[in-house]
């Protein structure tokens, strides 16, 4: 697999994030990132508010408001700038 640029991992990190919460681990396998890359990923995203904790169960992350905000203009840049990423390209969509 190539390299990423960090707001690919960023992107699906807060979409796999997005509604009643998931786990570490999962993060690690939908952004094809090790333990030590989720973690410092998920403590740079709730610092800068993006992911909080689950306040019942703390190993629980899910996106915040802004995080979905943000989601929404990296989707949109993503879209703009029609870059093939590993995700539409998994998909088979033909770009321009």
């Amino acid at each position: 697999m190539q390299n990423r640029q960090q707001s690919e991992i960023v992107r699906d990190i807060l979409t796999v994030c997005n509604g009643s919460g998931t786990t570490i681990t999962n993060v690690m396998f939908h952004a094809y990132i090790s333990h030590a890359q989720a973690r410092g990923y998920l403590g740079e995203l709730i610092d800068k508010g993006l992911i909080e904790n689950d306040i019942f169960d703390s190993r629980q992350y899910r996106s915040t408001p802004k995080g979905l905000k943000y989601l929404a203009g990296l989707e949109t840049m993503s879209e703009l700038l029609a870059i093939e990423t590993r995700r539409i390209a998994k998909s088979g969509a033909n770009i321009c």
